[in-house]
């Protein structure tokens, strides 16, 4: 079964970048990952689709807003310095940790 693994920012634009990274280092290692990026106007209607929900550093403000809309689906703000890094495979490593 595919894991769903959605990023969301304030445009998605650099996200989107970032959310690559991830699914080619999800694919390097053999995994059913499916990771796409969008803006936070999308939330409403990707959130709800995710078994994993990522933040963009400059969209943190709206981590706790998101988290109370998806009470059961992990959600979790991206930390800057990976995220400024293109650190795919942190980014992975991470939405991994998060499902548990």
């Amino acid at each position: 079964m595919t894991t769903i693994v959605k990023l969301f920012c304030s445009a998605g634009m650099s996200t989107s970048l970032f959310a690559q990274k991830m699914q080619k280092e999800a694919e390097v290692r053999g995994l059913d990952f499916d990771v796409k990026a969008y803006g936070l106007a999308e939330v409403d209607t990707e959130g709800p689709k995710a078994d994993v929900i990522m933040i963009g550093p400059q969209a943190r403000y709206m981590l706790n807003e998101v988290a109370g809309k998806f009470p059961n689906t992990p959600v979790k703000d991206i930390p800057m310095q990976m995220y400024g890094l293109m650190q795919g495979d942190k980014g992975l490593d991470m939405a991994i940790e998060l499902l548990g």
